[in-house]
């Protein structure tokens, strides 16, 4: 359970050089290791304990209706299910007897349930390593160069530091692979500090910049008066009345804060007679075509208009998986899915900036944002509505994990939340502006954002070999020591 304090809203980053030594020589332990049939289960109750707390406010969309309250603990399959990930890495783990391998393989076979766990059935990558470190910084820096998957392999392997310490000094005058461990380690530090510096000291080589007004509309809608029809018309004319008043370029609203469905684009003319020349509405809703549904989001200007609709769904809260065997569950998702969006993942505004549309949970898939289409895009646009997720560490989480988006692509982000946080963040992950959890706000602000940013994401696919190497060259190890 103490991992959970790793994690954001706590951001204990010091636990974890005691939890992981802990764990290694938990581990490492005859009693533990002569049980091999018990590992998984060993393992599925640490992930248990940490997914409990961590993620804990899954079980908040079943309170906004009083007719799903009683079955709330549904929500916490979700928890089981991940935690068995962690079960089968406690069992890997056990096949190695050697001390030195267990402790350079925790890193690699946790990283490897992290991307199992991103690909397996719908994908679920809101857990890693990486995001202990999404409050800092300078640390964040580092998953320009190696990504989220690589920024959380070096997590856990600086946690471990502190083991190979310890059995280093127990053996000082053996020549022995810990020393080597802490050699490496101490190389990874220094290198990491280099590549910090180089990141935060180099200044982009950009010849435009282009100054943005840009204006966050944080509504804060209760989620339950979001379904009552009779306040529809209010909340439009206030979004109207917003508009107006705003001599912003770029006036941002968050996922379905329009509140009627969307038939034939008919909220275009609405927002557009509000408009005034060279100005740019971005603002989400609930499109209808053709009996088909859509989370959309759309780009509006005086004379023109685009519209993205969102691409990665929610399971369970945007179509129900296995339908017909999960009818009772109805009445938390719907009779209706939602369909999967087809539109190219690019728009641009009225002075040719590009940017990259992501509908709330989108954002969390870092391997599908980016493409050959958008990856010089500068400015990535997040509407999202983190009401489902009550008060506490749900939204915290999932700004958190938003912020290294920022970082990781070198993009800006501009990110608009119906309840909070909502924030612009800049390509280095420097927070310029933001609205808390729980208030209702606008907050108009000048930018400057370059024309185009380049990213190196397609290095962080070498994390992949990388790990198959590691994997395969331990293998050999430990087949040789038997």
């Amino acid at each position: 359970m103490m991992t959970a304090l790793l994690f954001p809203p706590f951001f204990l980053f010091p636990l974890g050089f005691i939890i992981f030594p802990y764990l290694f020589f938990l581990l490492s332990s005859e009693k533990i290791n002569n049980k091999k049939s018990l590992q998984f289960f060993y393992g599925t109750i640490y992930g248990l304990g940490l997914n409990l707390i961590l993620l804990a406010w899954i079980k908040e969309p079943f309170f906004i209706d009083s007719n799903t309250k009683n079955i709330s603990f549904v929500s916490y399959l979700l928890c089981l299910y991940i935690s068995f990930y962690f079960g089968i890495s406690f069992f890997i783990l056990s096949f190695f007897k050697n001390n030195f391998l267990k402790l350079v393989l925790i890193p690699p076979v946790f990283i490897i349930s992290e991307i199992l766990r991103e690909q397996v059935l719908f994908g679920f990558p809101w857990i890693t390593f990486a995001l202990i470190n999404s409050s800092n910084y300078f640390i964040l820096n580092l998953t320009y160069y190696i990504g989220t998957y690589g920024l959380s392999f070096l997590t856990i392997f600086l946690f471990l530091v502190p083991a190979s310490l310890m059995l280093l000094f127990k053996n000082f005058y053996s020549i022995n692979y810990f020393k080597i461990y802490w050699l490496i380690s101490f190389a990874i530090i220094f290198i990491c500090l280099i590549m910090i510096n180089l990141r935060l000291n180099s200044s982009q080589l950009v010849e435009t910049k282009q100054e943005l007004e840009v204006s966050l509309n944080q509504l804060k809608i209760n989620q339950s008066e979001k379904s009552k029809n009779y306040l529809y018309k209010e909340r439009l004319n206030k979004i109207i009345e917003l508009i107006s008043e705003n001599n912003s370029n770029l006036i941002i609203f968050s996922e379905t804060d329009y509140p009627f469905i969307i038939e034939n684009n008919d909220l275009v003319p609405k927002i557009q007679s509000s408009l005034k020349n060279k100005q740019t509405v971005i603002i989400g809703g609930i499109k209808n075509e053709g009996n088909r549904y859509y989370n959309s989001l759309y780009l509006i200007e005086k004379n023109t208009f685009d519209v993205f609709d969102k691409k990665i769904l929610v399971p369970f809260g945007e179509f129900l998986p296995f339908r017909q065997y999960l009818k009772f569950l109805n009445s938390i998702v719907g009779d209706i899915d939602f369909s999967v969006g087809h539109n190219k993942r690019v728009m641009t505004l009225l002075n040719n900036i590009n940017i990259i549309p992501v509908i709330c949970y989108e954002i969390i898939f870092f391997n599908n944002i980016l493409n050959d289409i958008n990856k010089f895009s500068p400015l990535l646009v997040n509407l999202t509505n983190d009401a489902w997720f009550g008060k506490f560490s749900g939204p915290y989480q999932h700004f958190y994990l938003s912020r290294m988006r920022s970082t990781e692509f070198n993009k800006y982000l501009i990110r608009v939340s119906n309840n909070g946080v909502s924030a612009i963040i800049d390509n280095y992950g420097k927070i310029i502006e933001f609205i808390p959890l729980n208030i209702k706000k606008q907050k108009n602000i000048k930018i400057a954002i370059p024309q185009e940013l380049n990213n190196h994401v397609r290095y962080h696919n070498f994390i992949y070999p990388f790990l198959i190497i590691f994997i395969i060259i331990s293998l050999f190890i430990n087949t040789k020591n038997e």
